[in-house]
């Protein structure tokens, strides 16, 4: 009670305080403030974590759309764009094969001349531009000449038909000879001269623009002499001459010949697609000597298979040459086939293996480097035989390689490449055109 008392005066006091300070204009007591409710915004981060995917897939799209924003066109370099006019402005056909007019020439003899240079003409405008001549001369230092001369009828029969009469003579004065047959040693290496004089015509029937059939005869005067070689020994000196046929034996041949050519490559000159297949016959009269006639069968096989817009091609090839001459004949060696060179067989040396029958396999992955600038990766099969029937799987001869081809869709100029793998040794090779 007495508590309550004293409390009572300044309840009251306080009641009145306000308004007695509001009247006589006196001091002024601050509102209190309300309350102020401060937003915490949640941390805004990095524009990278704002706009971080939420999954891996998202992840990886945003990454390939970040390196496609950074993307440049290609600028190929000098040595690209010089090799790219050099195609398309067709230099080398331009040079080495004009339509009309003298032209150099450059090549081989044959495999085994070494460089070969010469001249050569063409007139593709006689007779109302119904005839093309051809002429030309080729020769290497190593002594290897030939000399050619054609006349080509390409319209008979409303185009239909065409036909070829030519001649040539040649001379080989430092041919290969290791033996006969694929036992041969390379310690048996010697050499040979062989002149020859042919002339012949021949005509093709176009049943369809990818298939000829057609036939042909062939006058032949072959010589075979010593060799020129300083380094090698003559044949007669390492054989017996008795044991070589054709090599004591004068021997005019009348050759007769039919084939038949399915041939859908393209391009033509530096195959990327397609396929050809040949299959020819052959009858080779020695005229008096009845010993030397024999027959022959000729199976060429081609197949290109592209892929990634034909800057990748697989190349197959299957080649064989079976030759017949009855039960007591003979074939000269001269006119056997040969297997080992640039062309077949690259890890041995050319030549290195001859006989009456031939099988050869080859496979070839290419690709595109630059524009006129191919590589490949090769491997091949052959060998050779008395008789078909001799054949065997486990006698063939192998080997393999990589190599390097300059060129254009009109053909390969040079080819480099290493052959490995072969009981000759490692091979090194630079040639003129391609393989096949």
């Amino acid at each position: 009670m007495p508590e309550t008392l004293l409390l009572a005066p300044l309840v009251f006091a306080g009641w009145l305080m306000p308004g007695a300070m509001l009247a006589n204009g006196g001091m002024q007591v601050p509102a209190v403030p309300e309350p102020r409710v401060i937003a915490v915004e949640p941390r805004a981060g990095t524009e990278r974590e704002r706009d971080a995917p939420a999954t891996r897939q998202e992840e990886l799209w945003q990454l390939r759309a970040e390196k496609a924003e950074r993307l440049e066109p290609y600028v190929p370099g000098k040595v690209e764009r010089a090799l790219v006019i050099f195609e398309r402005e067709r230099v080398l056909e331009r040079l080495l094969s004009p339509p009309r007019g003298f032209f150099p020439k450059i090549g081989h003899v044959t495999p085994g001349s070494s460089l070969s240079f010469g001249a050569g003409y063409r007139d593709p405008l006689l007779f109302g531009r119904k005839v093309e001549a051809t002429a030309s001369v080729l020769g290497s230092h190593k002594g290897y000449w030939r000399m050619d001369a054609q006349l080509t009828l390409p319209e008979l029969a409303g185009g239909v038909a065409s036909l070829d009469v030519y001649g040539r003579r040649y001379e080989w004065p430092q041919e290969a000879f290791y033996g006969i047959g694929q036992q041969s040693v390379k310690s048996a290496h010697s050499n040979y001269r062989l002149h020859n004089t042919v002339g012949g015509a021949k005509l093709g029937v176009h049943l369809a623009p990818i298939f000829t059939v057609g036939g042909g005869f062939e006058r032949m005067v072959p010589r075979v002499g010593r060799g020129g070689s300083a380094a090698l020994p003559t044949v007669s000196t390492l054989f017996d001459p008795a044991g070589i046929p054709g090599l004591q034996s004068r021997l005019d041949f009348n050759r007769y010949e039919v084939e038949a050519e399915l041939n859908y490559r393209e391009p033509r000159g530096n195959p990327r697609s397609g396929g050809r297949y040949l299959l020819g016959y052959s009858f080779f009269d020695a005229g008096g000597d009845d010993r030397f006639d024999f027959h022959r069968v000729d199976i060429d096989l081609q197949q290109y298979v592209p892929f990634l817009l034909e800057r990748r091609v697989i190349a197959l090839r299957a080649l064989a040459s079976l030759s017949d001459p009855g039960p007591a004949g003979e074939v000269p060696f001269y006119l056997m086939p040969t297997l080992g060179g640039p062309h077949d067989l690259r890890g041995y040396r050319r030549h290195r293996f001859r006989d009456r029958n031939l099988l050869l396999l080859q496979a070839e992955y290419r690709w595109e480097i630059l524009a006129a600038l191919d590589a490949a990766l090769f491997v091949e099969a052959g060998q050779v035989a008395s008789r078909a029937r001799h054949f065997r799987v486990d006698r063939f001869e192998t080997d393999y390689g990589i190599g390097f081809r300059f060129g254009t869709v009109q053909g390969v100029f040079l080819r480099i490449e290493g052959a490995f793998g072969s009981s000759d040794g490692k091979r090194l090779i630079v040639n003129l055109g391609n393989v096949f």
